[in-house]
Order: C-alpha cells, then sequence, then structure tokens
C-alpha cells in the first residue's frame, strides 16, 4: 500500500529511534496541546497527535484546490450577504432547529434594525478528501505513485472557528526531520514551508487596521477550559509579528455578558473598558456553547456592535451544511460566480448531495439512500465532529423520521472512498502502530469586504488530519484524528 517510505526498510529498533527523537522535536517546535486531565491550563502539556511521516499528495491536486481557494472565499461571502438565498435554502431547517432558528432571528433583527458595521472578516477552513472512486482494495504492493482517478473533493467549508493552523504550522519541519532520519532522499519543495498561523494572524490585523481605531484590540471569544488553546494562542504570537502594535485580549461568553456592552453613542463593543475591533469567535459553534438565554442574548449584543465580527452572523449561516448541499443543485454556483471556468472549476470539487426534505424530491433522495446506504452520509448542520450518520443506521435513523419535517435537519451526501495510505500514528499515552489511514486536506483562506466590494482575499495554507481507515468519524481533540504534513508527487 501506498507509502511515504516507499522501497525503504527500517527495523524496530530504528522505528523506535525515529519515533523518540521526533516526538521531542514535535516538543520542542510546539506541536502542543494541554492534557485531557487538565485542559483548563497550559502547566502541564502534552504533544498533539501527529504522524511520524507525512502523507502523499499528488502536488497538481494540492496545487489546484490552493488555487481555486479565493473563488471560494468570494463565492462564500457572496452568498452569505444574499438574504434572499439564505432565507430560501434554510426555511426549513429553521422550522425544526432551534439552534439555527437562533441564529437565523438574530439575523434578522440585525438587518431589520439596519447593519452597523459593513465589513465582514473570515478565517475559514475549506475541506477536502483525495476521492479514488474505488471500493475495492487497492494492490498492497502497488508502489507510491498517484492513482490515475484520484480527484479532490469537498468535505465541507468551516467558517466559524477553523481549528488547527497553530498546531500545524510547525509540523513541516518535524516532518523533514523524520524523513531524514529514516533515511529518505526528498527535495524541501516535497515537504513545502506551511504556516497557516502567520497568514491567518495577518487577517486579524487586517480587520484591525480597516476598523481604524489603534487602542482598539482584537479580541478572542473562547471557551473554558480549552484543551487546544495554544493552537489559538499561535495566532496571538502571530499577529505580534505581524504588527505589535495590536492589542489582544481573550474573554468568555460569560465574561462578555457581565462585563461587555455597546457604547450607546456610536455603538462601540467595550469590555473593561476597551474598545473591540475585531471580534474573532473560536467558541459559538454548537448549543453547548449557549449555556442560557443570556449567552443568546450576549451574542446578539455583539451583533448589533461595530466591531468587525469574525464572523458575521451570516457568515455562521452560510457554512451550515444545507448552504453547501443547495449550493450543489444546477446554476446555484452561477448565481454568484459569472466567470464559467470558475464556476466549472468550483464545481468539480462536489460530490452529489441531496436535499431530504418533506415532499418528492426528498422522497427520491432517501430511496436512494435505502437502496444503498453505504454509498452516503447523512449530516446534519452542526459543527465540530461527531454529528454524521453512515451505512445501516442512515436507514434506521431515516425509517423513525420519514414522514417528518425533522428530516430537514439533515442532508445526504455521497460518499468520498479516499485514497488508503500507511503510516505510523503517535498519540501521547498510546502505543505509536503501523496503521492503514486516510487523510482529509483542509486549506485555509481569509477574506474581508463589504456586501459590495472585496478588501482582502488571500490563501494561507494547508492542514492535514489523518485518521484510520476504519474510523467514519474524524476529530484530533478527541484522539481519532492525527496532525499531517503533505509529501508532493507527481
Amino acid at each position: 500500500m501506498a507509502t511515504v517510505l516507499d522501497q525503504i526498510s527500517l527495523n524496530e529498533k530504528k522505528i523506535q529511534e525515529i519515533i523518540k527523537k521526533t516526538k521531542e522535536h514535535a516538543l520542542l517546535h510546539g506541536v502542543l496541546m494541554r492534557t485531557a486531565e487538565s485542559p483548563g491550563n497550559s502547566e502541564t502539556v502534552q504533544y498533539a497527535p501527529f504522524t511520524l511521516f507525512p502523507s502523499l499528495v499528488p502536488r497538481e491536486a494540492l496545487a489546484k484546490v490552493k488555487a481555486i481557494q479565493p473563488h471560494f472565499n468570494k463565492l462564500m461571502h457572496m452568498v452569505a450577504h444574499d438574504f434572499e438565498f439564505l432565507e430560501k435554502c434554510l426555511s426549513n431547517v429553521v422550522k425544526v432547529d432551534d439552534f439555527n432558528k437562533r441564529l437565523w432571528d438574530i439575523l434578522q433583527v440585525v438587518t431589520e434594525e439596519g447593519v452597523t458595521q459593513p465589513i465582514s472578516l473570515g478565517l475559514f477552513r475549506n475541506d477536502f478528501m483525495m476521492d479514488v472512486k474505488q471500493s475495492s482494495p487497492i494492490d498492497a504492493s502497488a508502489p507510491a505513485s498517484v492513482p490515475e482517478t484520484v480527484q479532490m473533493k469537498q468535505i465541507e467549508f468551516n467558517m466559524i472557528a477553523a481549528s488547527f493552523a497553530g498546531l500545524v504550522s510547525p509540523l513541516f519541519n518535524v516532518h523533514r526531520y523524520s524523513l531524514t532520519l529514516a533515511g529518505k532522499q526528498f527535495e524541501d519543495s516535497q515537504v513545502p514551508p506551511n504556516n497557516p498561523a502567520n497568514g491567518l494572524a495577518q487577517g486579524l490585523v487586517e480587520g484591525w487596521k480597516a476598523y481604524g481605531n489603534k487602542r482598539a484590540c482584537v479580541l478572542f471569544l473562547v471557551s473554558e477550559p480549552e484543551r487546544n488553546s495554544l493552537d489559538q494562542r499561535r495566532l496571538d504570537v502571530e499577529m505580534f509579528t505581524c504588527d505589535r502594535s495590536v492589542p489582544v485580549k481573550y474573554v468568555t461568553f460569560k465574561d462578555m455578558s457581565e462585563r461587555g456592552s455597546n457604547r450607546i453613542s456610536d455603538k462601540a463593543l467595550v469590555i473593561d473598558g476597551c474598545e473591540v475591533a475585531v471580534l474573532y469567535f473560536r467558541t459559538g459553534y454548537t448549543p453547548e456553547d449557549y449555556r442560557s438565554d443570556k449567552d443568546w442574548d450576549t451574542r446578539l449584543m455583539m451583533e448589533r456592535s461595530k466591531a468587525i465580527k469574525c464572523p458575521t452572523i451570516q457568515y455562521h449561516l452560510a457554512g451550515t451544511k444545507k448552504i453547501q448541499q443547495e449550493l450543489c443543485r444546477p446554476g446555484a454556483v452561477e448565481r454568484f460566480i459569472k466567470d464559467d471556468r470558475i464556476a466549472r472549476d468550483i464545481r468539480e470539487t462536489f460530490v452529489n448531495q441531496y436535499s431530504i426534505d418533506l415532499g418528492e424530491d426528498g422522497d427520491g433522495a432517501i430511496e436512494k439512500a435505502f437502496a444503498d446506504p453505504q454509498r452516503y452520509v447523512l449530516k446534519t448542520n452542526r459543527e465540530g465532529g461527531g454529528n454524521n450518520v453512515y451505512g445501516e443506521d442512515i436507514k434506521c435513523l431515516l425509517s423513525k423520521m420519514k414522514n417528518l419535517e425533522e428530516r430537514a435537519r439533515y442532508i445526504l451526501m455521497e460518499r468520498i472512498l479516499p485514497w488508503p495510505q500507511t503510516s505510523y500514528l503517535l498519540k501521547a499515552g498510546s502505543e505509536a502502530s503501523l496503521q492503514t489511514v486516510v487523510t482529509e486536506i483542509g486549506i485555509f483562506g481569509v477574506y474581508m469586504g463589504t456586501a459590495d466590494k472585496e478588501i482582502y482575499n488571500s490563501v494561507t495554507g494547508h492542514v492535514l488530519r489523518t485518521k484510520n481507515v476504519n474510523s467514519d468519524e474524524g476529530g484530533l481533540m478527541v484522539g481519532l484524528s492525527y496532525m499531517d504534513t503533505p509529501f508532493l508527487i507527481d
């Protein structure tokens, strides 16, 4: 099976030596997270789960999705600013999904009151897999070459709290080190430099500059305790390298509800006497983040303010799976992207997705799922992982709600069949093991603009997350996925 160590033979003693040295190299370079036992402080940390060596990625395929990312950024910005499109797509969702209904209610309020801050800022992550459309096993003796059928296919577009840019930024150096220890000959360009944290930090700095008040701060809205706080902190550190004059603060929903307010004279968001230029959400994307109506009132207060939100409430809603599914309909992308070539390039990354709302179309999609449930995945409009339904469980769930409006909570997506490889997976407290794995590739981007003007649009880097081939769900924070980088091949 494909591996970056193709034709290199290592005995167990050598592997263990490489593992020991590489773990320490990762610790020295800051591939770190808080421990499960002490998620609320950084006195005790451990290396984040990562692969011992990088995964094979076709150079051309990665270049293609990076080239198209600015167009994805603009597409999702335009979708978010099309109230009519959002309303039509989400009308059935908000009838049965209280979380998205409350987000929608906030959007309606701020729309009716009039926009206080015309600038939207997004730090995005666009996730793909290397689809080979091959359900039969791949020859284990095959060399490390690109499968003829490989195509990058989109999994989802993350528009709020897109994480892991901080954790992955130092990893390319760690992988160059482990490959060298293993005796692998390679060019530096095959394990390319990658610092998405710096690019995202630059986006926050650009937002701060656009706000126009040098005394105002960039405010990270976070959860506590938070195991992944060091991923967030790297963006803070990278902001310092971009512009050391930017004040940065961290608060929780509780802090904001108790000490934050909108200034009456100009609707500036203020907390502890500091005006907020950019409000960067690293929480607020699941129902559990809103512990009471007070937190929802706080979200409304923040949306009403003139702080630049990252993301705005309309960005948040545009990132739902329902919007992704609706963009797969003929003509939907073309509603926003008038260049036929760009629209085609975007569409080429889509797999088939279907509405299962009540009605003839939804019934037809459900029939497809019942006929071949292994071919599909059922997705909810939730972020954070662990929300998908697979295989026979799809039939079980759909049977229970076949005639109910609750169907609108979900969309049906054709399952991607990713390119399997072998890799050593390293996780603190567990023995390293060689496993058959598949890899998810995230492309980071930044977009800032008003409803009719682009101010800033960039691609900032990538992150790979690798998991066992038999694991349906991912999730680095729950120990199912491992940080990874690409080893580019032609």
